[in-house]
């Protein structure tokens, strides 16, 4: 017995040391042995004291990552991100769990009717620059800072890039399968659920904070009418954001995404557009204040597509009032939207599509960016350099 027990040993220490001088052996190879020692216990990036930090990048990458991944195929790092930021992501992936974002995942092949029986998860995609998802943009930070750094040591792989977010794809189809053909020809679409509900409330919260700051004022008309009051035809209180500002972080995620959608579409409009406004957000303050018919640009001024995003939660249009009601030129029919939470409107902004909105009886929030055509947009300024160059001669004559 004791000397099959030398034989044994003699044999795990015989394949141990092939494996480790054969760095391109599989862990299959070891005939069902027990796990390499560096598997067994993972490397652990946990500072060993106060005085001695966690192993730099580099030194764990060369001195643990590449040797691992070459020679089985897989590594195991513990403390990654250390107690207090690992818990600060347990608890941002715990809201995006209860905010019910979460769906079924889905397999490559959909032709599997029983699904949950090989994949019974829940999955949400994120890239990190979500309202809520810090923790999580850190944590992919430090594992692309890992992977560049072992670019070119692992294998033969040459790596450029993560996978393609799940939102790209989703945006792209968006894009190509539903705004643009809906834009070319009824000249006005809308989604629902743009960015899902924690992005949503993270919106609405900033906006409702500029509102109760007092940050909005009235909201002004292009032409002032002589006997005409101004609220009688526009009743908002707005201001102008770019995304920058503290406080509008996730008015920056909005606007990003919106950005990344008009990007996606702009091959296939027939525009040039290259830019946008700011945003403005707006607030309609419930006495019934609307904003009477009109067309956004009538006079080539360079906005080509007005986008909104409603911010309204529980809203009753019976009740409330505050709906968009759009006339489509040439159409015999009217579209009425809702100013829904989180829902995102496109149309035309040119005399194809004059609209107004009905008086609110509810405070109803918006936000809205026009995206320029180059072209027109150049013109329009150009023509207003001459337009101001001849009023100063003609007064100076």
């Amino acid at each position: 017995m004791a000397e099959y027990q030398r034989n044994q040993a003699a044999d795990q220490t015989s394949e141990d040391q092939t494996i480790r001088n054969d760095p391109h052996r599989c862990p299959d190879q070891t005939s069902g042995r027990m796990l390499p020692s560096e598997l067994r216990k993972p490397r652990s990036n946990r500072a060993k004291s106060k005085e001695h930090k966690r192993l730099n990048t580099h030194k764990l990458v060369l001195q643990y990552i590449v040797p691992c991944m070459n020679t089985y195929g897989l590594c195991i790092v513990d403390h990654f991100l250390g107690d207090r930021i690992g818990e600060r992501v347990v608890q941002e992936v715990k809201r995006i769990h209860q905010s019910g974002n979460m769906q079924d995942g889905q397999l490559v092949s959909q032709k599997l009717n029983k699904s949950k029986a090989i994949r019974g998860d829940k999955i949400a995609w994120v890239d990190g620059t979500e309202s809520g998802c810090q923790n999580i943009s850190y944590l992919l930070t430090r594992m692309d800072k890992l992977i560049t750094c072992a670019d070119g040591k692992l294998d033969k792989f040459k790596i450029r890039g993560r996978h393609k977010h799940a939102m790209d794809s989703q945006l792209e189809s968006l894009a190509l399968e539903q705004v643009v053909p809906a834009l070319l020809d009824q000249g006005f679409f809308y989604v629902d659920h743009f960015l899902g509900d924690i992005a949503g409330h993270m919106v609405l919260g900033q906006v409702k904070r500029m509102h109760y700051c007092g940050l909005l004022n009235d909201g002004q008309l292009a032409r002032r009418s002589n006997g005409v009051c101004r609220r009688s035809i526009r009743g908002d209180k707005i201001t102008w954001v770019n995304g920058t500002e503290r406080g509008t972080e996730a008015v920056n995620f909005l606007l990003t995404l919106i950005d990344k959608l008009i990007s996606l579409c702009v091959g296939q409009l027939g525009k040039s557009i290259r830019a946008r406004s700011k945003a403005m957000v707006a607030c309609y303050p419930g006495n019934g204040a609307g904003y009477v018919k009109h067309v956004d640009n009538p006079n080539a001024d360079g906005r080509c597509v007005t986008c909104i995003y409603y911010l309204n939660k529980n809203w009753n249009a019976k009740e409330h009032g505050g709906m968009l009601r759009i006339f489509p030129e040439g159409k015999s029919y009217v579209a009425d939207i809702e100013p829904l939470f989180d829902r995102l409107l496109l149309f035309w902004s040119d005399r194809r599509n004059p609209h107004e909105v009905q008086p609110s009886y509810a405070t109803r929030y918006a936000i809205t960016v026009w995206y320029f055509d180059s072209e027109e947009r150049a013109e329009a300024k150009r023509k207003f350099r001459d337009l101001t160059a001849n009023t100063q001669e003609g007064s100076s004559s």
